[in-house]
């Protein structure tokens, strides 16, 4: 079985032919007997995608908020995520592409960004590698 958020379990009983408010009873109703919880579905969501997607922070941050989670409440969840974790995700995806670093520099930078690492944190990481 599979953690859902609120949003994936409304859109699939609408799917199979259920009415919005049939849809909102039987949220409802999971989340009151803990079926399904947003806070489980937020803390293995950020683990997922951290841990195997090597998702940066803004990127997990932007993924949940697609899944209609508060931006608060998706950003503690980040918050989280220890920064050495986050780094360590970093350096390993700087490491793979270290290859492409002399010619394909910008376009290293762009893949990193586009997967929600900040451009300081980037830079360190990238003036880290050369001076080794």
């Amino acid at each position: 079985m599979q953690e859902r958020c609120a949003l994936d379990a409304r859109r699939k009983i609408i799917q199979w032919g259920g009415s919005e408010d049939e849809a909102e009873q039987a949220v409802w109703r999971m989340m009151k007997e803990d079926f399904m919880s947003e806070e489980r579905y937020i803390q293995g969501y950020v683990r997922a995608h951290v841990e195997y997607k090597k998702w940066g922070p803004y990127r997990v941050v932007a993924g949940l908020r697609s899944k209609g989670i508060p931006t608060s409440q998706a950003q503690t969840a980040v918050d989280a995520v220890s920064r050495e974790v986050v780094l360590d995700t970093l350096n390993e995806l700087v490491q793979r592409r270290a290859a492409e670093l002399p010619e394909r520099r910008d376009r290293v930078i762009r893949f990193l960004i586009n997967k929600g690492y900040n451009l300081q944190d980037i830079l360190a990481s990238l003036a880290a590698l050369g001076s080794r």
